[in-house]
């Protein structure tokens, strides 16, 4: 039967799988531009000396993301849910989402696809904060509940 802890197990080996194909990504990122996985003649003649640049730059907050995001689950698989840390953990998430839309909007001048990919960053960056914020109401009525006798 399919339970609470069986979901977090597999959103947490979901994001591991997903942290690997990000490495791979990125290590294979020339050798996937050289063989025209990017569709280099429907991009603007000069995005040959944005492309890569950008790219890399977007793999950093995904792969920081991927990170907090295995973290956060391995809080809740252990039973800390409305904690402090977490908290931190969805603040640092959203900025990070903030960032990757940074980066991809920079880099709509090379193709629109990354100003559209950029705006959903920031728009989950958005619904963050908004978790974040409900998170913190959470734990300070919890605190509040540990300390009430």
């Amino acid at each position: 039967m399919w339970n609470k802890d069986k979901s977090v197990m597999l959103s947490s080996v979901c994001t591991r799988i997903v942290i690997a194909v990000v490495v791979a990504v990125a290590i294979a990122l020339p050798f996937l531009y050289k063989s025209g996985f990017f569709l280099q003649r429907s991009l603007p003649p000069n995005a040959d000396a944005y492309l890569l640049p950008v790219l890399y730059a977007a793999c950093i907050p995904a792969f920081i993301a991927l990170l907090l995001l295995d973290r956060l689950l391995a809080n809740i698989r252990h039973g800390n849910v409305f904690t402090p840390a977490n908290v931190r953990i969805l603040r640092v998430l959203s900025w990070v989402c903030f960032a990757a839309a940074a980066v991809l909007f920079g880099g709509g001048f090379v193709s629109y696809v990354f100003a559209l990919i950029g705006a959903m960053a920031a728009f989950i960056g958005l619904i963050l904060r908004v978790v974040k914020n409900v998170f913190a109401a959470a734990v300070a009525l919890k605190d509040e509940n540990d300390f009430t006798i």
